[in-house]
């Protein structure tokens, strides 16, 4: 049977979460439409052993890979060359799918013709109820609208998306290894091949949050905090190439989505120790990012604590 779905999941030392991130892929309807790799991107705990068993079970869903460690965007840039499903969708090991929308979610993509899908997502800290993220997709929850109108609503996240594979196939390049946040430069190259977005209202992706060893965490952000910069930068410079190209679809969303990324790059650089060093480093970004970049740095004064540092010329650095 022909894939609707294509999953693919980043799973580094998760061994205490993948049964969680799997049990939820695994319903019936549409089990057989899924194709699900389980990227094991050099761990060294029991992660591979355990997605075998799921394999081993249903073998023509879940495909275990073992690879040596290259970071996320090595195992991205592994699931897009082998993915073969209509759309195509990024899963963190540690995360999980919401079993009960699944199936027609699936159901709807099969039937589909849009080039993307932005559903409801979840925040789940531990301790505490969900918390849905995107409840503006209620209202647009079945419609299909182009990506030159889709500017108008809220920027969202890489849990929202799902991507016509061969759009992100046609658009796809290189990411950096050893990087994290490379799955914002995945997403920008994604959306330059994107015409529309077809709207679920449910909650697919539930983003766990808490672990120390997370990307946003605030000891994950000041040891790779040139890592967040380096991504911003690529971004920004992917969006000027195709704004000066002139492509027809989508540079207002992009632009949004750039400058969203930038504003947070630097609320996650706020998290450094406040030093004169640190605010140094993000005084000489703003003023490269104004000069390379005057749209995107324009656009990122949207986000109020940005704008509230800029207006007090940085003397604000130390209360933000």
């Amino acid at each position: 049977m022909n894939k609707v779905l294509t999953i693919s999941i980043a799973a580094y030392n998760v061994g205490s979460y993948i049964r969680a991130t799997l049990d939820s892929l695994i319903v019936s309807e549409v089990l057989d439409k899924l194709e699900v790799f389980i990227i094991d991107d050099g761990g060294k705990d029991d992660t591979l052993a355990i997605a075998q068993e799921y394999a081993d079970k249903y073998p023509d869903v879940f495909f275990p890979v073992h690879k040596e460690n290259g970071g996320y965007g090595s195992t991205v840039m592994w699931s897009v060359e082998h993915a073969s499903g209509k759309y195509f969708k990024l899963l963190d090991g540690d995360d999980w799918f919401t079993t009960e929308n699944l199936a027609e979610y699936v159901k709807r993509m099969e039937n589909s013709g849009a080039d993307a899908f932005v559903s409801n997502t979840a925040k789940a800290v531990e301790g505490e109820e969900k918390h849905e993220m995107y409840s503006f997709t209620h209202e647009l929850d079945g419609k299909t609208i182009s990506i030159n109108e889709a500017d108008k609503y809220p920027v969202v996240a890489m849990w929202a998306y799902a991507f016509k594979t061969s759009v992100v196939k046609e658009n796809f390049r290189p990411l950096p290894l050893h990087t994290l946040y490379t799955d914002q430069i995945y997403v920008m190259y994604s959306l330059c091949g994107v015409k529309n977005i077809e709207y679920f209202g449910g909650v697919i992706y539930n983003w766990r949050l808490g672990r120390d060893e997370q990307s946003n965490s605030v000891n994950s952000i000041r040891k790779h905090y040139r890592e967040i910069i380096d991504v911003a930068d690529i971004i920004n410079e992917f969006f000027t190439e195709k704004k000066n190209n002139g492509l027809p679809n989508g540079l207002a969303y992009m632009l949004k989505r750039a400058a969203a990324y930038y504003s947070n790059s630097i609320a996650m650089l706020l998290q450094l120790e406040k030093t004169s060093e640190n605010k140094k480093i993000i005084v000489d970004w703003e003023k490269s990012t104004k000069e390379k970049y005057r749209d995107i740095y324009d656009a990122a004064a949207a986000a109020k604590k940005l704008l509230l540092l800029r207006k007090s010329n940085y003397l604000s650095y130390k209360f933000i």
